[in-house]
């Protein structure tokens, strides 16, 4: 997903005539912030049931789907050199 992502940026980029050079993030790097996500998402969980915070709890569940998605992204990239 990161990498289409950057292809998409890099053709709007062309297009506007503008040179950005994004980041690409090595395997090491993805799985750090997927566990990153997963403890900041179950902090916001408890948080959130503790004073009773629907929206810390939400804000808990995106970061623990995040943390997910940045898994299985990074189970795709290859190793870090």
């Amino acid at each position: 997903m990161i990498k289409e992502v950057n292809q998409a940026c890099g053709k709007l980029n062309e297009a506007l005539g503008i040179s950005v050079r994004l980041p690409n993030p090595g395997k090491k790097a993805v799985k750090s912030a997927a566990v990153c996500n997963l403890i900041a998402g179950a902090g916001l969980i408890a948080a959130g049931a503790v004073f009773s915070s629907k929206w810390c709890a939400a804000l808990g569940g995106l970061g623990i789907v995040s943390s997910i998605i940045l898994r299985k992204e990074g189970s795709h990239k290859p190793n870090d050199k």
